[in-house]
């Protein structure tokens, strides 16, 4: 009876040590252990009500945003596990503009336990998407062809509606339209994109494409044309008006073809001299300039109207200082009363009688038509310069013709 009490306390001592033993290795062998997964993909749910409501999440990295799961369990349950068992997301429904931090949700399968999640938010920047209505800056590539000129060019439609997110409308400064125009000699119309730029001239991509425009650039032909000075009215008595001219003499003008052959010359407006006694200097409208374009003119043009007073003086010259014209062959002219001087009087304006030498006037007397014998010839001031007034003390004189014996002629020497 002991024997068999014996026997069955030993299978029950190895049996409670069987089931301590396989306590003991399952224990060891599947604890409870902590791991982490990562990268974890998170997803944005809702994005869709949020763009309905007219708004837009910023970040940058929005389609890329992962976190770091920590979980527990078993080490059978865990070492089966991979990063596409969990799932995360944010759920943007109800959120307004501005900077928010979103609490990540994770789930995870079933017999794991999610301790913790890194970041545990995520900070999203959501702004209102806006309008605004920007005018069209025409640029060009290239330059129009040598003595033409690019006029104004226009954009239709003239202005574009630009659409996104606040921030980045709100930083848009130039919309712009490129055309090419490299040795244009006649108008170009092309039908370009229009591009945004910021205030550093960097390209800035919106939310909806801002579209195309038709730009027309007018290209005109250009020359040169004299400006013609208008003066009506005269001095004061005893001035004179000298001379008028203009500065800039001539202007570059462009304008169609069928305008420009027509202009020889540009007139200017009335300047109006009347009583004056100095020069004026008046700035003067051009007249008839419909249809054209004015180039590299800084100013209207300056009328100069020189007005000096009248002023007299004499010169005194002696017989021998008569030329004679028209004189025969063989013939002398001989005057009468040689030593008698002529006064001449000149009358004109300061500068020119001031600079005036004696040189400057002859005395002339035509022979044509005198005969043998004494004549009266008539006298004549003559001059490069032209006077007011021109007198002599004498008009004429008296010139005897005489025949010159020739003389004898001497015979070669051999």
């Amino acid at each position: 009876m002991k024997i068999k009490n014996d026997k069955l306390f030993i299978q029950i001592t190895c049996f409670v040590v069987a089931v301590v033993l396989w306590l003991t290795v399952m224990i060891v062998t599947n604890q409870t252990l902590e791991e982490k997964y990562k990268p974890i993909p998170v997803a944005i749910r809702n994005l869709s009500a949020l763009e309905n409501s007219n708004l837009i999440i910023m970040n940058p990295d929005k389609d890329n945003i992962t976190v770091t799961v920590t979980a527990t369990g078993l080490t059978d349950r865990l070492e089966k596990l991979s990063n596409g068992d969990f799932s995360a997301y944010i759920d943007v429904l109800g959120f307004g503009e501005g900077v928010h931090n979103i609490k990540v949700e994770v789930i995870g399968p079933n017999g794991v336990e999610v301790e913790s999640v890194y970041p545990s938010h995520i900070a999203c920047s959501i702004e209102s998407v806006i309008s605004r209505v920007m005018d069209v800056e025409v640029q060009f590539e290239g330059a129009q062809a040598k003595n033409y000129y690019r006029a104004q060019s226009l954009s239709n439609p003239s202005s574009v509606k630009v659409t996104g997110p606040r921030s980045v409308v709100n930083s848009a400064e130039r919309a712009v339209a490129t055309i090419n125009i490299d040795g244009a000699s006649d108008n170009v119309v092309k039908t370009v994109p229009v591009r945004i730029y910021d205030d550093k001239d960097t390209e800035i991509f919106l939310s909806a494409p801002t579209g195309n425009v038709e730009v027309t650039v007018p290209v005109y032909p250009t020359k040169y044309v004299a400006l013609k000075p208008n003066i009506v009215g005269t001095p004061e008595e005893g001035y004179e008006m000298v001379n008028a001219t203009v500065r800039p003499e001539r202007v570059r003008i462009a304008a169609r073809q069928d305008i420009l052959d027509t202009v020889k010359e540009l007139n200017l407006e009335e300047l109006d001299i009347t009583g004056s006694y100095n020069n004026i200097l008046s700035k003067r409208n051009i007249l008839n300039a419909d249809g054209l374009i004015f180039l590299d003119m800084e100013t209207m043009p300056v009328v100069n109207a020189v007005v000096e007073k009248i002023i007299e003086r004499e010169f005194v010259y002696n017989y021998d200082d008569i030329q004679f014209i028209n004189k025969g062959d063989n013939t002398d002219a001989i005057l009468e009363d040689a030593d008698e001087k002529i006064t001449v009087s000149v009358s004109g304006t300061s500068t020119l009688v001031n600079s005036l030498k004696k040189s400057d006037l002859i005395l002339t007397a035509d022979l044509a038509e005198a005969v043998m014998g004494m004549n009266t010839v008539e006298l004549e001031c003559v001059s490069e310069f032209t006077f007011k007034t021109v007198t002599m003390s004498r008009d004429s004189v008296n010139v005897e013709i005489m025949e010159i014996e020739p003389s004898q002629e001497q015979p070669e020497e051999e």
